[in-house]
């Protein structure tokens, strides 16, 4: 559900409740456009979370601890320098509008009192936080706006505040239920009603317009020729008191859940259309573990889009270092024919008159004979000739050996960097992604940040835990690191060690404890290595396993790369499911 106008007015009023008459005791700034604030109110502490970044702006109560930057921002030190202290005297949303204004009470420098607004403005990429003054201009904002962005409001220290520009709609505080109905009752047969809606009444979602629809005729698609007059007023008398609850900020905030029973929607009145709910006491206090998942999900998969870029590009280069080197193999094919030469000028060398141009010999390697053509250097003596075709011989079959020596050690580096790559897709959380970062700068193949994070020497390595369905312990690593603990130092000798078949994946584990592991928890293990490994969207993807003595790790191994024998194979499709309810 987007923070529209109902929702924004819905946290106005709990946060007024909870806030008002409250002392703003801290404020920081974890990043550009995120404010977090501290009240102290009616005994309790809050943490007032103000966000205007342009793709999940939102206002809310929040009980996560973020970040406080040792060098706050310079927007951040005018906010302490002028709110810190001071008292919030209202919390309002003008107008069934998506902004929240709130006035904070307190001293100058002269020591005068004076009521400065805050103001968070929830408009996708215009979304905004300004501090206003008292005499109603801009002291700053997170977004500045200059006369350069034609159309657009100038928002700019010392220009006076001014809220958005109204849309032409009809405002759900200043309608009644005739009105709604010549509205409803004038949708064009052609146009979907929820369209209709949505284009006609200010302050709603197309959410909330194709539930009003749905609450109305069960079709959340109906087109204006669907209503017939009975069914218009049914619709028309369920926005009528919607909107009457919202006039008396009446209002009964759900979270919305999937068929997995998870949070996936929220809203401030019972939306007809979803089945699964729960009423909840308050919105702004559930907002909290509603977008925390979600923050944690962006920001996971935009570090994670990161790597796997840099990562990609790695294997690019590789893959071409590798072409390279190869054709210098190839091309070092021809070392035999040099050496050949040189040979045949040695034994013909008194052939050879000074000037010539070519040698005809025969190939005495051959057991037919055949007769040779040997170009010759005619400004070089015979023996020079041949000391020519020497070196070049000599030269390739250096070129030889070097390339195939370094051939070995980039497949050794694209093998590595593909288990990586699959490591980032089976990433769940922002440590693995650390973590794999890390591993790459450790090994070379990217620059350490100047502030990158370095591991501690007693960081504990945490591995995937799973339970079978016959009670074993099954272990999975994420990554390279992960992997080598887990294989080398974690497991015992008579573990069962799980691993896709020439495919790049987790190292898996099954804690034997000196018991023989029945068939199920054997297959539940296969899936479990299949599902955390680049097959996880295949079929019949092929698993090996074997006790743990039977793994070796070899001198001078790139991380997470073993090699192992006596080995069986299994073979399994993955399974989602199963890895969530193994998880439990």
């Amino acid at each position: 559900m987007a923070f529209d106008g109902i929702t924004m007015k819905c946290i106005a009023t709990e946060l007024s409740t909870r806030l008002c008459g409250g002392r703003v005791d801290k404020i920081y700034m974890p990043d550009k456009d995120t404010i977090v604030i501290s009240v102290r109110s009616t005994g309790k502490n809050y943490k007032l979370f103000l966000c205007a970044n342009p793709s999940i702006p939102r206002i809310y109560l929040t009980e996560s601890a973020r970040e406080n930057p040792l060098s706050p921002p310079v927007f951040c030190m005018l906010l302490r320098k002028h709110l810190s202290g001071g008292h919030i005297t209202h919390i309002s949303c003008p107008d069934v509008e998506r902004v929240i204004e709130i006035g904070i009470e307190s001293k100058n420098e002269l020591g005068d009192i004076g009521v400065k607004r805050l103001i968070i403005e929830i408009m996708g990429r215009y979304s905004n936080i300004l501090l206003v003054n008292e005499n109603g201009s801009i002291a700053d904002c997170v977004r500045k706006i200059d006369a350069s962005a034609p159309g657009e409001r100038i928002l700019l220290p010392g220009v006076k505040y001014e809220f958005p520009p109204k849309q032409n709609k009809v405002s759900p505080l200043e309608t009644d239920f005739d009105e709604i109905r010549s509205i409803v009752s004038a949708c064009p047969d052609e146009l979907k009603m929820d369209k209709h809606i949505l284009n006609s009444f200010a302050g709603l979602s197309p959410a909330v317009a194709r539930d009003f629809v749905y609450a109305a005729c069960g079709d959340m698609d109906a087109q204006g020729m669907s209503f017939d007059d009975e069914t218009k007023a049914i619709l028309a008398k369920h926005i009528a008191g919607i909107f009457d609850k919202i006039k008396v900020s009446e209002f009964e905030p759900v979270i919305i859940k999937n068929d997995d029973t998870l949070p996936f929607d929220f809203s401030c009145f019972d939306l007809k259309q979803y089945d699964t709910k729960e009423r909840v006491p308050a919105l702004c206090e559930v907002l909290d573990d509603f977008y925390i998942e979600r923050e944690i999900r962006q920001r996971l998969n935009q570090k994670s889009s990161e790597i796997s870029k840099t990562v990609s590009n790695l294997l690019a280069r590789y893959r071409k270092k590798a072409t390279l080197q190869q054709q210098d193999i190839e091309n070092a094919g021809q070392m035999d024919k040099y050496k050949l030469y040189g040979d045949l000028i040695t034994a013909n060398i008194y052939q050879i008159n000074a000037g010539d141009t070519r040698l005809i010999a025969q190939n005495f390697y051959d057991e037919n004979l055949p007769e040779i053509e040997i170009p010759l250097d005619a400004n070089l003596s015979p023996a020079k000739n041949a000391s020519k075709f020497y070196a070049k011989y000599n030269k390739l079959k250096s070129t030889a050996i070097h390339a195939a020596r370094q051939l070995e050690i980039t497949n050794s580096d694209i093998e590595y960097l593909m288990s990586v790559e699959s490591s980032i897709d089976t990433c769940e959380n922002m440590r693995d992604i650390a973590e794999i970062r890390r591993e790459l700068e450790a090994g070379g193949y990217i620059k350490a940040q100047k502030n990158s994070e370095k591991p501690k020497k007693d960081e504990t390595i945490v591995l995937n835990k799973f339970i079978s369905s016959d009670g074993f312990e099954i272990y999975v690593g994420k990554t390279s690191r992960q992997n080598d603990y887990l294989t080398m130092k974690f497991a015992r000798s008579r573990d069962i060690w799980m691993h896709t078949k020439n495919i790049p994946g987790s190292h898996t584990v099954i804690i034997t404890g000196g018991k023989d592991v029945p068939d199920r928890t054997l297959e539940e293990a296969a899936n479990l290595a299949a599902y955390y490994s680049k097959a996880r969207q295949s079929s019949g993807v092929a698993v090996d396993y074997t006790e743990i003595k039977n793994v070796k790790k070899p001198s001078g191994a790139k991380p997470g790369m073993v090699i192992y024998e006596e080995y069986y194979t299994i073979y399994v499709t993955p399974d989602e499911e199963k890895v969530k309810e193994m998880s439990k």
